[in-house]
């Protein structure tokens, strides 16, 4: 494509981070840059302790697993977001219990959530849907055991806490896409002791660090390397200007998209919002998506509801309209942290255009 969906922003420290890790030999699942990375991470969101992984599903999957989460339970997931969620409910055994959204913020309805807990819900995810928030406060009332994943949400807030610090755990992604990236990765946060002490001895095949090869539960290799870890330690030195460029771009979209046919992703009073890829709401959005990706510009049609995949269809328990509308109007713009400005004016243009064709 000639404008792509995303591109990742790695300059001269990334490879100088990346090259010094190469020289030293520490190569592998431990070393100086993955010890950087965590303690950074840790101070950014205010987490006790933060555990680095291969991938923002492992640390999902970290997370229930640390729960307790198994066969026969149920997780209460939102109805609309990537499939990791509900891919690592089924993962652990567990039934994923679809959430509509609620118009206001695209992110999972807190009322709704009340009324699917059972004696089988062993905890919620909460997913922090494109950069914004969850209504934290609401959620923590049902009592229920809650994972934050902000996979989509570096820099974003609540009420003036980061993402990355709400829930009993907590996760991000680090994928090439996102703002902050390391290529793979991802990592899980928690304040609680114990939690990850568990965390730590899954992740690293059940062994204990003080007794090697003494494997206490069944465990995985979840860990993330240390090559990997010095382009998140260098990207973290970075995290505010990432953030703050990527979040540029979609000011330059708002202010620029004037086509009353077109909607922009609805914010909540109480958010601090932060871009990870720029969504439009728009009519006859698949024609529209591929009239753009015609003319070399990849924007994209955003996931479908998981009430729409047969593969989750059981844990559909109430209707979830607003998942299914959204999912079915919006598409994703290209956006990433260095987007030169007369892309994005490119792609402004394509788009009206191809509005204007169709009488909008």
């Amino acid at each position: 494509m000639r404008i792509p969906l995303s591109s990742p922003s790695i300059g001269a420290l990334e490879s100088a981070f990346v090259s010094d890790a190469m020289s030293s030999g520490w190569i592998s699942g431990s070393g100086p840059y993955l010890d950087r990375f965590q303690h950074g991470i840790a101070r950014l969101t205010g987490r006790r302790h933060v555990l680095a992984v291969s991938s923002g599903t492992a640390a999902l999957e970290l997370a229930l697993r640390a729960l307790g989460v198994g066969p026969g339970d149920e997780v209460i997931v939102p109805a609309l977001t990537f499939v990791s969620p509900a891919a690592t409910v089924r993962t652990v055994g567990a039934t994923p219990v679809m959430c509509d959204i609620t118009p206001q913020d695209w992110t999972i309805d807190p009322a709704l959530a009340a009324s699917l807990v059972t004696d089988r819900t062993r905890a919620i995810i909460a997913v922090d849907l494109l950069g914004h928030p969850c209504d934290f406060d609401r959620l923590s009332e049902l009592g229920v055991p809650l994972i934050e994943d902000a996979a989509q949400a570096h820099g974003a807030g609540y009420k003036g806490s980061p993402t990355g610090s709400f829930g009993n755990i907590s996760i991000f992604s680090f994928h090439s896409n996102k703002t902050i990236s390391t290529g793979e990765g991802g990592c899980a946060g928690t304040d609680d002791d114990e939690l990850a002490d568990r965390m730590r001895i899954i992740a690293n095949h059940g062994m204990r660090p003080e007794r090697r090869y003494w494997h206490e539960v069944v465990g995985h290799n979840m860990r993330m390397t240390n090559v990997t870890a010095a382009i998140g330690a260098a990207q973290l030195e970075r995290w505010d200007e990432l953030t703050a460029r990527r979040n540029a771009v979609a000011d330059r979209y708002r202010s620029s998209i004037v086509d009353d046919a077109v909607g922009h992703r609805p914010i909540a009073p109480w958010a601090r919002y932060s871009c990870w890829l720029h969504p439009v709401t728009v009519p006859d959005r698949d024609e529209l998506v591929g009239e753009l990706r015609s003319g070399g510009i990849d924007a994209r049609a955003i996931w479908p509801s998981l009430p729409e995949l047969p593969l989750y269809a059981d844990g559909v328990r109430l209707p979830c309209p607003v998942a299914a509308e959204v999912s079915a109007s919006t598409a994703w713009l290209p956006t990433w942290s260095h987007m030169p400005e007369e892309d994005t004016k490119t792609v402004v243009q394509a788009l009206h255009d191809a509005l204007a064709k169709r009488g909008h």
